[in-house]
C-alpha cells in the first residue's frame, strides 16, 4: 500500500491545479484508499501542496472528470494495471505519442 500513496503522489503532482477541480478531486479520493490514517495524510498534503502550483488544461480537466468516475478504492486494492489505468496513475497505452510529447 505505501507504494500506491507513493505512485499516487507522484502521479497526482502532475494533475492537479490552483483550484479545487475534478483533478484535486480525483487526488483526494485516491489518497482515501490509503490504508493507514498517515498514508491518507500524506498523500492528502502531497495532493494539496500540487493543487496550488499545477496549470491545466481542458483536455486534462475532462480526464480527470471520466476518471472519477472509473476510479475506486476496491479496484486500487486489487494492484492491477487495469485500476491503475482506471484511475489515472498509468497511462492506457505508455508507447502513445500523444502522451509523450518531445
Amino acid at each position: 500500500m505505501r507504494r500506491l500513496v507513493g505512485l499516487a503522489a507522484g502521479a497526482l503532482a502532475l494533475v492537479l491545479a490552483a483550484c479545487n477541480n475534478d483533478c484535486y478531486n480525483l487526488a483526494v479520493n485516491i489518497c482515501e484508499c490509503s490504508s493507514t490514517q498517515q498514508g491518507q495524510q500524506a498523500c492528502q498534503a502531497a495532493a494539496a501542496l500540487a493543487n496550488g502550483t499545477a496549470v491545466l488544461d481542458g483536455t486534462t480537466l475532462s480526464r480527470c472528470t471520466q476518471l472519477l468516475q472509473t476510479c475506486d478504492c476496491r479496484m486500487l486494492a486489487s494492484g492491477s494495471y487495469a485500476a491503475k489505468v482506471a484511475c489515472g496513475l498509468a497511462r492506457p497505452d505508455p508507447n502513445d505519442v500523444s502522451l509523450n510529447p518531445k
